[in-house]
């Protein structure tokens, strides 16, 4: 993996962005075209090949459907890497939020167990894990809000990394 030409995502969960878990409203699409075009200047004009997803519910899943999608569409070399924090990362969801994290882990080209076991702050040692292997960033922030992503984005502003922010449509 070559740091130069590899993006991570980080972005809200549904629970801060509701519109993330409903994709029947008109914004959804706006959202996805937003993303699209972020993670296609990444891969068109910073050449980015590689895409790191944290696997979390909301942002980081649905930028990884979107780099499949893409590669599929436009024939683009992309490869989508599943960074998973640990094992029970997804224990917890619903039937249907398992099933489409297990199905994007088969679909990428590959994933990163970072541990084997649940700990305080296994996902900020994701995002510092993903930071740190990339100089590209896709963000889904809206800026009211703080926490893990607001964080994230900051630490990679610290590293220099090239950070394009989609703001959530209103």
């Amino acid at each position: 993996m070559n740091k130069q030409t590899t993006c991570c995502f980080t972005g809200h969960r549904p629970h801060k962005v509701p519109l993330l878990g409903d994709r029947a409203d008109p914004r959804y699409e706006t959202l996805e075209i937003q993303l699209s075009l972020a993670i296609l200047t990444k891969a068109l004009v910073f050449h980015c090949d590689t895409f790191l997803c944290g696997m979390a519910q909301g942002t980081d899943m649905l930028c990884g459907d979107l780099v499949l999608h893409l590669r599929h569409i436009y024939k683009l070399p992309l490869r989508l890497i599943c960074v998973i924090p640990c094992l029970s990362q997804a224990q917890d969801w619903d039937a249907g939020a398992q099933k489409h994290y297990k199905w994007l882990l088969a679909q990428a080209d590959g994933s990163v167990l970072l541990q084997r076991d649940y700990t305080d702050g296994c996902y900020l040692r994701r995002n510092e894990w993903m930071v740190g292997r990339s100089a590209h960033m896709v963000a889904l922030l809206d800026p009211r809000l703080c926490g893990g992503t607001s964080y994230t984005v900051s630490l990679a502003r610290k590293r220099g990394l090239n950070v394009s922010i989609v703001r959530p449509p209103t």
